[in-house]
């Protein structure tokens, strides 16, 4: 794995180039106007993160870059600014000064929604097991700017926090938050989400586990929230009380705690 830089760095680009190296333990490699392509075989690697001055890109084999960007979050913002719902937040039951826990944080379109929701004097803790995709999610919600300054301020306040949930579920208190919420890679991909697809090659893939719910369900107050494809047997085999749907493909478990 390799960090680089956009061509002709300016020494802040190369400090953070840098930096990001250490914390990811990757290594620090000269751009020299060669292509990613040629990058991975010159250093044999599958896993390139790209440094410039307005974002961070993670390459991964050939699929396209992965970059920050709130992506449907933005939309969904909007409609709530003008008093439409959201499924996921009347099933999670979210409301202001929750504090919620997102425990598959990925790139955070979700977290972003429940940090507008939950208000200034709420919390959003968005937990993802892979380091990458942490630097990339903490570096993205401090540097996007949208023409919408309430979503701006709802990224500012997300907490990253490289984590595997179960580990950090068990470390929690008994009833420490209001609402534990996942995402994982569904288990049977919804083959036409492209946006999605480059993210499996960084993303944790493994399935949820009866334990990880267990614990789910003693640090919840209020709710624990599975999000999955709409027919996905893992509502049933996690058990999960009910099964909200949202559009065709989508659906929302929730466990009242």
């Amino acid at each position: 794995m390799i960090v680089t830089t956009s061509y002709k760095p300016t020494e802040e680009i190369l400090a953070q180039a840098k930096e990001y190296a250490n914390e990811l333990n990757w290594k620090l490699v000269p751009r020299n106007h060669a292509s990613m392509n040629a990058l991975r075989k010159q250093y044999n690697v599958d896993r390139i993160l790209l440094v410039t001055r307005d974002e961070l890109r993670c390459f991964v084999g050939e699929e396209p870059p992965i970059f920050f960007h709130p992506s449907m979050a933005h939309v969904r913002v909007q409609r709530l600014i003008r008093g439409e719902g959201d499924v996921m937040l009347q099933a999670a039951n979210v409301t202001k000064d929750d504090i919620v826990l997102d425990c598959t944080a990925g790139l955070a379109s979700d977290s972003i929604v429940f940090s507008y929701a939950v208000g200034e004097a709420g919390r959003v803790i968005a937990l993802d097991s892979e380091p990458e995709l942490c630097l990339l999610l903490r570096v993205g919600l401090d540097m996007y700017s949208s023409d919408v300054a309430i979503l701006n301020e709802a990224m500012r306040r997300i907490e990253v926090t490289c984590a595997d949930h179960y580990t950090y579920l068990q470390q929690a208190q008994d009833k420490s938050v209001d609402v534990v919420y996942f995402d994982p890679m569904f288990r049977t991909p919804l083959t036409a989400s492209n946006s999605i697809s480059p993210l499996r090659g960084i993303a944790n893939p493994n399935a949820l586990t009866l334990e990880t719910i267990a614990e789910a369900r003693r640090v919840a107050r209020k709710r624990v929230v599975l999000k999955e494809a709409r027919f996905s047997e893992e509502f049933e085999r996690l058990g999960f009380q009910m099964v909200v749907p949202s559009g065709t493909k989508l659906a929302y478990g929730v466990i009242q705690c």
